[in-house]
């Protein structure tokens, strides 16, 4: 038996952010968060203590085809620009360009595409 189109599977996206702030990095990561609820994403924030990351790295299972999704409450934009790379299933790193679409002007920069994984590359700035 085939399982439905768009049903939850085990095909993470891994989210990494770069170039940014913290706090830039803060509401990417959580309106990403936001976005997929039902997740308990591994991640690496943006800390509150004097060390100043340069790179954030998060897991989300991004299981939905977006059609359900709203736009993320109380994220807030971001002030500076966020280059971002979204490696996993093509269908789910759509997904997760969708939902960042809802909340930042997304800037296509660039993928490559694997047999059966895509990895893109996107520049958010403030929609």
């Amino acid at each position: 038996m085939n399982p439905a189109p768009h049903a939850h599977n085990d095909h993470p996206v891994t989210v990494t952010l770069s170039d940014c702030s913290d706090d830039d990095a803060r509401r990417v990561l959580s309106h990403l968060s936001a976005e997929f609820p039902d997740q308990s994403p591994s991640q690496d924030t943006p800390g509150d203590d004097s060390t100043h990351a340069t790179v954030w790295t998060a897991v989300f299972q991004a299981f939905s085809d977006g059609s359900d999704l709203t736009s993320a409450s109380g994220t807030g934009g971001i002030d500076g620009s966020v280059s971002l790379t979204a490696q996993g299933a093509p269908h789910d790193v759509t997904t997760v360009r969708r939902a960042l679409a809802r909340a930042f002007t997304v800037e296509d920069a660039g993928s490559a595409s694997g047999d059966q994984e895509l990895e893109s590359q996107f520049r958010l700035t403030a929609s």
